[in-house]
């Protein structure tokens, strides 16, 4: 019944979906596959309770439920070094047709940046976490960087208060001098060392007068946190706050 319930969530509130990746890339405007608003329902619809509200202050869920989107269906640059949307097929400043993922980038080899954040708050993490109940990350992905694309994976995942590495992450960028903001990147070491769990998993395609989604997973009761890549093999969590250094940005860690 949930599962149906979701389906039927994200179908009919991306059904504009077709007319949005039209008119908005006609003028530039980027399109949210799956907006922040409509993350905070599916993950009312999930947990059998509802939202806050507000849409902004307050819980997302009324159940403690912290819920965060994050999106990969980003924006590309032109080599006249204007920003253009994902879904152009050239510039609407210069008319020009090879796009980069980033301004400074020497080639065309990659055109989606694909570095969106989960914004955590560490001083409301401790301020809040006795009423906390569970942080709700969901990520839509295209599943090609081509402006063509009309089929994106959406995913989502719980991670529980009580994670050790979120904890002494969120406690260390708490402690520095730097801003408490946690930039929690999707897919990346910090996710996989905070022991996200999986809960549905689905690709959502975009036709020409509707939208479809369709699950490849789906286990509400699934307690089994996500296996950690191979390219963090060897790492440690104390290992990977200590390279941060919390006063001075670092890039991502791995290991070869």
């Amino acid at each position: 019944m949930t599962q149906l319930l979701v389906k039927q969530v994200i179908e009919g509130c991306t059904a504009g979906l077709p007319a949005q990746i039209k008119y908005y890339t006609q003028f530039n405007q980027s399109v949210k596959i799956i907006d922040d608003t409509l993350s905070e329902v599916i993950s009312a619809a999930i947990n059998n309770t509802i939202c806050g509200g507000t849409g902004g202050s307050g819980w997302d869920n009324e159940d403690g439920g912290e819920c965060k989107n994050s999106s990969h269906v980003q924006s590309k640059f032109c080599t006249c070094g204007k920003k253009v949307s994902f879904f152009a097929t050239e510039c609407p400043h210069c008319g020009g047709t090879h796009f980069k993922a980033i301004k400074d980038q020497k080639n065309f080899n990659r055109t989606n940046p694909r570095d969106g954040r989960w914004g955590i708050g560490a001083k409301s993490h401790f301020k809040w976490y006795n009423q906390l109940n569970e942080y709700r990350l969901s990520l839509v992905e295209p599943l090609t960087d081509d402006p063509s694309c009309r089929q994106f994976r959406f995913r989502y995942w719980v991670i529980s208060k009580d994670s050790k590495h979120l904890n002494d992450y969120a406690q260390a960028q708490l402690d520095s001098d730097k801003s408490n903001h946690i930039n929690f990147q999707p897919l990346k070491v910090d996710f996989y060392f905070s022991k996200p769990v999986l809960k549905f998993d689905g690709i959502l395609t975009v036709k020409d007068d509707k939208t479809e989604f369709n699950f490849d997973y789906f286990d509400l009761d699934n307690q089994t946190p996500e296996s950690i890549p191979a390219k963090y093999f060897g790492l440690t969590s104390k290992i990977v706050l200590e390279y941060k250094n919390f006063n001075k940005e670092r890039g991502e860690v791995g290991r070869n």
